[in-house]
């Protein structure tokens, strides 16, 4: 590991470090369509804690910490916190020009791939370009899921990631938001969040 990635992650746990089969059912035309468009525009918070276990064997490593996420037709703006509130990083992607991640002490990198960014950073693949249908539980095109008993993604199969909702007692269209989503990627990355609050946006 470089020493940007030892930086990121040493900034990312510092004070907070934590100590199934899909059936074959393919997304209906109607999730697909909300997929391609990234769902509707949404101002999020949420806990997260991502555990990263490498596939040489080599050190498991965890944290945890708080997410806002604004997310609509301009483009995405990630804030990570420690559980305390404090800013960890930023992650700012526009509908046009580069991805931009900044972090507390001061570095800034850009890149035209905000999962490319990440990955290169943190050596982990978060899925950035897909995560923002399937925190409204909306799957992308070709994905296999399972609804539950009121036709919401129960268990999703989608590009080598395994997703599983659960829902809470929302009322409305919130009904059909997740209140946890959790998301493995063969054992090698763990990502759970907790969502806190949602705000629809104009």
């Amino acid at each position: 590991m470089n020493s940007r990635r030892q930086l990121i992650w040493s900034l990312l746990t510092a004070g907070f470090l934590s100590a199934c089969a899909v059936p074959p059912a393919r997304v209906g035309e109607g999730l697909a369509q909300q997929a391609s468009a990234g769902g509707a525009a949404f101002d999020l918070s949420a806990r997260f804690s991502l555990q990263f276990n490498p596939p040489s064997g080599g050190e498991q490593r965890q944290f945890s910490g708080r997410l806002q996420w604004q997310h609509g037709p301009l483009g995405d703006k990630l804030l990570f916190m420690d559980p305390l509130g404090q800013g960890v990083a930023e992650l700012q992607r526009p509908s046009l020009g580069p991805v931009v991640l900044r972090l507390a002490d001061g570095t800034r990198r850009e890149a035209d791939d905000p999962d490319v960014l990440l990955g290169d950073v943190l050596g982990v693949p978060l899925p950035l370009g897909e995560l923002a249908g399937w925190v409204q539980a909306i799957p992308g095109p070709g994905a296999l899921m399972e609804p539950d008993a009121q036709g919401r993604p129960r268990r999703v199969r989608e590009s080598g990631w395994l997703l599983f909702y659960h829902y809470g007692d929302g009322e409305g269209e919130f009904s059909r938001l997740p209140a946890r989503l959790d998301a493995s990627l063969d054992g090698v990355l763990k990502l759970r969040l907790s969502f806190e609050a949602w705000d629809p946006l104009p």
